[in-house]
C-alpha cells in the first residue's frame, strides 16, 4: 500500500472523530497542499467506492427503497448529455422523473424545450421555491447574505420579467462560490481559474461528504456546467448553449438573447444543486425538513396571490414580449 493510500485511510478515520476539522486533519496528516490534494482525492474515491458497496448490500434487505448503483449511473449518463444543453436533473427529481427525462433525451435536440419545461415545472413551483427560500437559502452560510437577491429574482420570474430575473440571479452563483472558498470583503478576489474549478476540487474541502453517491452526481454535473457553459471562454471556444454564460451577460459580448425564461430555470436548477452540495459537504441537518406549513404559509400565500392577480396583458408582457408562464 502506498503512502498516499495509507494517508487517505487515516483521513477517512480522522473525519469520523467528532469535532475534528478538515483543516486540522490536513495539517496533521499531510506535508503540504500538494500532498493534501493527492491524499484527499484518494480518500474521496475510497469513500465513494465504500458507499457503492454499502448501497449494494442495503438493497439486498427487503423493503429498502434507495436508488441502485445502476440508476445512479443512469442519472450520471443523462446529465452528461443534458449538460451540453446547460441542463441537468434537478435535486427534486423522482424515479418517475428520471425515466421521463431519459425518454425525452432520446429525442434531443428537438425535445430540448420539453425538457426545460419539464425540469422547470417542479423547480419553479411556488411551494418548492418557498421551501428552498425558508429551508436553505435563508439558513445556509454564504447563501443567506444574498437571500433578498433570490427573492427579487423569484418575483421577477413570476412577473414574466425574465431579463431582470436572470441578471439578478447571475452574480449570486459566483458570490456564493467565492465566499464558500473563504473570501471576505477585505480580501483579494480568488483567481478566476480557482473559481472555475470550485466543484472539481470539492474533495479538498470535504473528502467524505454525506450521501457520497449523490454528492458525486451533483459535483460532476455542476463542474461541467461551470466549465462548459457558465464560465466558457466564448471568444476562444464559441458560444455557450443559449448564451447561458456569465461573461456574455456581464459584458454584453454579443447581441443574442440571454435573459430568457429557459435560462432563468437553468440558474435556479444550478442554485438548488449548490444548496444540495453544501448540505452534504458541511454535514449539517437539512433545515428544510424542520419546516412546518406555518413557516412558509405567508410567503407562499403572497406568491400565489401575485400569480392569481397577474394581468393577461401585463406591462412585462407588453414591453418585453414575454410568454405568460
Amino acid at each position: 500500500m502506498s503512502k498516499t493510500d495509507l494517508k487517505a485511510l487515516k483521513i477517512i478515520e480522522a473525519i469520523k472523530i467528532e469535532n475534528v476539522t478538515i483543516e486540522s486533519i490536513k495539517n496533521t496528516i499531510c506535508d503540504d497542499i500538494s500532498d493534501w490534494n493527492r491524499c484527499s482525492a484518494k480518500a474521496y474515491n475510497i469513500n465513494l467506492e465504500n458507499a457503492k458497496k454499502q448501497r449494494k448490500k442495503d438493497l439486498l434487505t427487503p423493503g429498502t427503497i434507495s436508488a441502485s448503483i445502476g440508476e445512479i449511473q443512469d442519472i450520471l449518463d443523462a446529465n452528461d448529455i443534458l449538460a451540453k444543453y446547460a441542463l441537468f436533473m434537478s435535486v427534486f427529481s423522482t424515479k418517475s422523473d428520471v425515466n421521463t427525462i431519459k425518454d425525452l433525451i432520446k429525442d434531443l435536440p428537438s425535445s430540448e424545450s420539453l425538457l426545460v419545461a419539464y425540469i422547470g415545472l417542479v423547480t419553479m413551483n411556488p411551494k418548492m421555491r418557498m421551501l428552498q427560500k425558508k429551508g436553505r437559502i435563508e439558513k445556509f452560510d454564504h447563501f443567506k447574505v444574498f437571500a433578498k437577491m433570490v427573492d427579487a429574482a423569484i418575483l421577477s420570474y413570476y412577473r414574466d420579467n425574465f431579463i431582470s430575473c436572470y441578471l439578478t440571479l447571475l452574480p449570486f452563483i459566483e458570490g456564493v462560490i467565492i465566499r464558500w472558498m473563504g473570501y471576505k470583503e477585505t480580501d483579494k478576489k480568488p483567481e478566476f481559474d480557482e473559481i472555475k474549478k470550485f466543484f472539481k476540487n470539492s474533495y479538498m474541502r470535504q473528502p467524505c461528504p454525506n450521501n457520497p453517491l449523490f454528492y458525486d452526481v451533483f459535483i460532476k454535473v455542476c463542474d461541467k456546467i461551470l466549465k462548459e457553459q457558465f464560465y466558457r471562454d466564448t471568444q476562444k471556444n464559441g458560444d455557450s448553449h443559449e448564451n447561458f454564460n456569465r461573461h456574455v451577460a456581464s459584458h454584453l459580448l454579443n447581441d443574442k438573447s440571454f435573459g430568457t425564461k429557459e435560462n432563468c430555470i437553468r440558474l435556479f436548477i444550478l442554485l438548488d444543486a449548490m444548496t444540495e452540495i453544501y448540505l452534504y459537504e458541511t454535514k449539517i441537518p437539512d433545515p428544510r425538513f424542520e419546516l412546518t406549513n406555518e413557516d412558509i404559509l405567508d410567503d407562499y400565500g403572497l406568491l400565489k396571490k401575485m400569480l392569481s392577480e397577474r394581468l393577461e396583458d401585463s406591462p412585462e408582457n407588453k414591453f418585453l414580449n414575454t410568454d405568460k408562464i
